[in-house]
Formats: C-alpha cells, structure tokens, sequence
C-alpha cells in the first residue's frame, strides 16, 4: 500500500542529495576508485544532513551523479503520488478487498453456498489451495469473512456440502457483514466504475473487448503476455460483477471481432463482449 510517507521520505532525500550536492559528488568518486563491498551491489550507503538538519542515511546508485540520484527518487516519488491519488478515488468500502479477481470470486462463492473452507473452495474457484488460504486470511483481517464457529455445521448454513450436517474438520469461512455490504456496494453502478480503478488489469480486458469485439481468455493472454490462469480468474470475476458477458452465438462474424478478422469464427471457447454498462463506464473514466 502505497503511504504519503514514503513519498515523502523520497522527496526528502532528494532534497538532501541536491542540497549536498559536492558532498555526495566527492563520496561517489572516492567509492569509485576505492575497493570494497559497495561493488558488490554497485550502491553506497552515505550519511547525509537534510536541509532540516536530520541525519539521514541514503543509498546511491555508484555510477549515477548526484543530479541523476535525486531525479530517481523525484521521478518514483511522482509515479507514487499517482498512484495514492488512484487508490483515494477507490470508494472505502472496496478499498479492503484484495486487487486479485479469485478475491472478488471468494466472496460471490460464500454468498452462494453461505460458507466453505479452502481446500473446497480451491475445487469450486479452479484455484491453488495455498492461493486461497492466503487469500482468506487477508479478507478476515479486513473485516471481510468471518470464521464459523467450531463443531457441526448445518446443511442448512453450508451449500457447498451435500450431506444433512458436516463434521468440521476445517477452518470455514463465510462473508461477514461488512462482506455482504461490499457486494451489494459492487452491484451498484458506483461500485462497479470503482472495480476497473481497483482492477487496472480488467479495465485493461475490458478497454481491449471495447476496441476489438468478443475475445476468449487464451488469446487474451497471448497476445497482452498475461498469465493465463490469472486472465481466466479476471475474466470470471468481471462477468460476476457484471461488467462482461458471455457471447451467446455460435459463430463470430467478422464484423463483430476486430481482433483477429476473418469471415466468420465458430466458437470452440468462452468467448467474451462488454456490457452496456461497462462501456458506459469507460466513457465516463475517459471524461475525468
């Protein structure tokens, strides 16, 4: 997560860089011509006096000036500031959900089947186990799940599970309150613009369906050079959002599909279009 504190850690230390200009110059060409452990990683490690008169120690890059050092950390500084503003656009109540569509995914799986484990989940969700657990244990720290208490677990309150009651012999998981409250939040319009602020890689998917027509996981991760599993996960979580939509013809004709023109495709993939609301929403980030 990004903190306005690193972002002024680094403009603090460029400031200092600048201001010790000839200080920092004379230890780089002293390092430069010296033996040591600082080649090693090609850094130096300096004590420095800020302008404030706060010692700071600053590492350099050994074959960079002082004027390109500072400008590092200007340059990253200014990349971080971006990217906070991105975050603080990001509505509070998604803010807590991981930026990883098999997050969106765990959720609208426990509203459906009201409570699992992640072994089970990982079955359901076409996942790694290990994935999910990770991911489980970040969303109740969040105050996203709940664990349910231990002992039996009624068929009642577990969907997942056949069988009238199950021995818990796993940690399951349901939505907490606070849970519920961010997919009825992601059901609404406001919601869902804030999803392709959340998930730069889906409103990468959906920019691309947009331009060129129906598209199918595979080639998506071909042609953008994306893990393949994570744009099948992305794909599926964008649709439960409500953003995309599978392509219901058999074939594909060339007027629909931009990306890869030929008379017509017959459809051996899940395809997938945007939504009128998605490329409502796009229209409506491209205005601001």
């Amino acid at each position: 997560m990004v903190s306005e504190a690193e972002i002024e850690r680094l403009r603090l230390e460029a400031d200092t860089i600048m201001t010790r200009y000839q200080t920092v110059e004379a230890a780089l060409i002293e390092a430069r011509n010296e033996d040591g452990d600082h080649w090693e990683d090609e850094q130096l490690s300096l004590q420095l006096d800020s302008p404030q008169g706060d010692t700071l120690s600053v590492t350099l890059d050994l074959h960079a000036d002082p004027a390109t050092n500072a400008e590092q950390r200007y340059e990253r500084a200014k990349d971080l500031e971006a990217e906070l503003e991105q975050q603080r656009k990001i509505v509070g109540q998604l803010a807590p959900l991981p930026a990883d569509p098999v997050g969106y995914l765990i959720c609208y799986h426990l509203d459906t089947v009201e409570g699992n484990y992640p072994r089970s989940m990982a079955g359901h969700l076409d996942a790694e186990r290990t994935h999910i657990e990770e991911l489980c244990a970040e969303m109740l720290q969040a105050g996203l799940l709940e664990r349910i208490e231990s002992g039996t677990v009624k068929q009642r309150r577990v969907k997942a599970k056949k069988a009238d009651e199950v021995r818990q012999h796993h940690t399951y998981y349901r939505l907490s309150r606070e849970g519920d409250h961010l997919l009825q939040f992601l059901a609404d319009r406001e919601g869902q613009l804030n999803v392709l602020r959340h998930l730069p890689d889906g409103q990468r998917l959906i920019r691309r369906l947009a331009r060129g027509g129906p598209d199918y996981a595979r080639m998506t991760a071909d042609e953008l050079e994306m893990d393949f599993e994570y744009v099948r996960h992305l794909y599926r979580a964008l649709r439960r959002v409500g953003l995309v939509t599978e392509y219901e013809g058999s074939t594909i004709k060339a007027s629909e599909r931009k990306l890869k023109p030929k008379a017509e495709t017959h459809r051996k993939h899940t395809y997938y279009v945007t939504t009128d609301r998605a490329e409502s929403l796009l229209r409506e980030l491209d205005s601001e």
